[in-house]
């Protein structure tokens, strides 16, 4: 017979375990008062960036977003890859748009290192398969193809689930997107040291429903401006970790000796962190209660 006392642990264990299973990916329901982690082309230090397996080891680590880049192949099929070119990244050479997919398929991805992996160029269609109800995609340069992304999402209910950005002012955004602006989240990408960049802040305050923004701070603080009065809005801030003329100088690689360079970015405001060191900034917010 049971020990009556194994049945208040068994209870514990369940809801701990119910609590875990309804983590919600859902953008609207992030919660405002936690820092988002986004992994920067996947995590692309355990796998090729922006491939299938960097999406994976994302969400293996219990990162909360995954930003990707799209481009297009000749017969119109939306791919992931960063550059112009695949020359970098893949044993190939040349523009995506110069190949067809089936033709893309002939080459592998490579590492970091530049070495040749077994790995294809994965299609969006893909990489949504696997980011479905287990983690947030931002789509960079995905402003460029919304006309073309709209349909899959629209198809899969993922609205929810993945994040636009881009640079253009309001006007141009609406009189491109203003039939699917009410469905889509979007996010405008303001460098702080540029006037005309600011201008768009207020624009888009006044006109449209915005996730929230993407701020390029610069190598210096003289340009910042008070995030924390955006927040009361419920708007999200986003800042990159990744290199210094993103941050001040508040970057990810002084992580690995000093964790606490993540103080500056929750001092300012800032609840979107995109990282090259997702792990360092888990362990991070972990200590602070500040991971969702």
């Amino acid at each position: 017979m049971l020990n009556n006392k194994f049945f208040p642990l068994l209870f514990l264990f369940v809801s701990l375990f119910s609590i875990a299973q309804t983590k919600q990916v859902s953008l609207s329901n992030f919660p405002d008062d936690k820092v988002m982690v986004v992994a920067h082309r996947g995590d692309w230090r355990d796998a090729p960036e922006n491939s299938v397996w960097a999406v994976k080891k994302a969400i293996e680590k219990g990162v909360d977003m995954v930003e990707i880049d799209l481009a297009m192949t000749k017969d119109s099929v939306l791919i992931i890859m960063h550059d112009n070119t695949i020359d970098r990244t893949t044993t190939g050479k040349g523009k995506p748009s110069d190949f067809t997919l089936a033709e893309l398929q002939n080459f592998y991805l490579r590492d970091g290192l530049g070495v040749a992996t077994q790995m294809k160029i994965p299609t969006l269609e893909e990489i949504l398969a696997i980011t479905d109800g287990k983690i947030l995609v931002n789509l960079d340069k995905g402003f460029d193809y919304s006309s073309q992304v709209y349909p899959l999402i629209k198809k899969r209910r993922m609205f929810d689930q993945i994040l636009f950005k881009g640079h253009e002012p309001y006007h141009e955004f609406n009189q491109k997107y203003g039939s699917i602006k009410d469905d889509i989240r979007y996010m405008p990408i303001i460098r702080l040291d540029n006037p005309e960049d600011r201008k768009k802040i207020n624009e888009y305050l006044t006109h449209y429903k915005i996730y929230g923004f993407e701020f390029t701070v610069g190598t210096s603080e003289k340009n910042l401006i008070d995030f924390k009065s955006l927040r009361e809005k419920k708007i999200k801030i986003w800042v990159n970790s990744l290199w210094p003329h993103h941050n001040a100088g508040h970057n990810d690689d002084l992580a690995l000796d000093h964790p606490n360079v993540y103080d500056w970015f929750i001092s300012k405001g800032v609840n979107i962190i995109q990282t090259d060191r997702p792990k360092e900034l888990i362990n991070y917010l972990k200590e602070r209660k500040l991971y969702y």
